[in-house]
This record gives C-alpha cells, structure tokens and sequence, in this order.
C-alpha cells in the first residue's frame, strides 16, 4: 500500500453538514445516490476509453467492472430511497451534476499535465494517467464514503457501503503496487497531486454546500 497520507480531512466538518441535510430529504438524497453514480460511471467509462489495447489486463477488466457495478449500486440505491426516481443522468436527476464532471475532469488534467512534465512514452504515460487518477480519486473516495456509511447507520437508512468501500480498498492496493514498481518518483508526485486534489475537490464540496446554505 502507498504510504503518503490520505486526502486532507479539514472538509469533513462542511462535508459531513452536506450528507446531514442531503439525507433529511429523499428528493435530495435519490439526487446525492444518482451524483455518486454518474462519478462511478464516468470512472469505468474513462478506464475503458484509455485502457482498452492490446495490453488490457485482468485488473484493468475487474477495475472498470467493479466501477460500473458501483454506479449500478448506486443508481439502485436511488430508487430504494425514491421509487418513482428517474434513472438518467440529466441535470434534473443530478446535485450538482455539472460541478461533479468538472471535478472529474479538473483532477484527469490535472495528472495529465504533471506527467507530461517526465516525457514518458506514450504507453507509460496513458498508463500512468490512469493509476495516479484512480489512486488519488479513490482516496478521495473513501473519506466521502466512510463519512457517508457512518451517516446512514447512525440514522438506521438501509444503504451499507461496507462492501463497495472493500472494493475500493482493493482497487489502491492494486494501484500501489503498479505505481510503486513503475515510478521512481511516484512519492513527491503522489504528495503534489494529493495537495491538488484537495483544492479542486473544496471547491465541488463548496458548490455542494449551497444547497445547504
């Protein structure tokens, strides 16, 4: 396992604000299920869009499957929670939704750029793309879910993340191993992407909080 630090967790305090009152409503709360889908969906869609070659691998497979089922999950849980809830993606269906992609897509440019600084070739490049986007959104990932599941026993909600929070677990394991074995610089990057990171996700996190406000 990677050793640098987790994600900086001075959001929790305004994240777990968010999760209180998005979970008050079930409007709001199919709304919140159906954003974390669409994040797993674009995940699994990214995954295959960059890794689908003649190198494909097993993990490659697992990962972009178990990135799908999340999605899935996710978009189930939705309906648990609202049984008439919609089950696109549009904007309607969303929190945030938009704020969400760019999110995403901040953070996919964001390793891009800082890679291209290492004039790798392009295989390790879209390889390496793809491992440091994963690990940093991951652990991202696990202290919004682990905020979330702690949320949903404590009000007794029907939705457990145990598992899914497993399987991401196993995904960074995964990712450190190849990142460690690829990348003799993987720790300095892996600490200047995570402190990156943080900034673009308070600022998901901020546009989140004016639903609250």
């Amino acid at each position: 396992m990677l050793q640098t630090e987790s994600p900086k967790r001075i959001n929790d305090e305004k994240l777990n604000s968010f999760l209180r009152f998005v979970i008050r409503d079930k409007d709001r709360h199919a709304l919140w299920l159906n954003t974390l889908s669409l994040l797993e969906h674009i995940g699994s869609r990214k995954i295959l869009l960059t890794q689908s070659n003649d190198d494909t691998s097993e993990m490659i497979l697992r990962h972009a499957t178990e990135e799908a089922r999340h999605a899935l999950f996710f978009k189930k849980a939705a309906r648990n929670i609202k049984a008439d809830f919609k089950s696109g993606y549009h904007t309607n269906e969303l929190l945030k939704g938009n704020s969400a992609k760019i999110y995403f897509a901040k953070l996919d440019s964001l390793v891009r750029s800082n890679l291209k600084k290492s004039e790798l070739d392009p295989f390790k490049f879209t390889y390496l793309a793809y491992l440091y986007t994963t690990t940093v959104i991951e652990k991202r990932a696990m202290i919004v879910y682990e905020n979330y599941n702690q949320l949903l026993e404590s009000q007794n909600i029907e939705i457990n993340l145990q598992n899914l929070i497993l399987e991401e677990e196993g995904h960074l394991d995964e990712m450190s191993a190849e990142i460690t074995k690829l990348d003799p610089h993987w720790e300095a990057r892996l600490e200047i992407l995570m402190e990156k990171e943080n900034k673009i996700f308070e600022r998901f996190l901020n546009q989140l909080n004016l639903i609250v406000a």
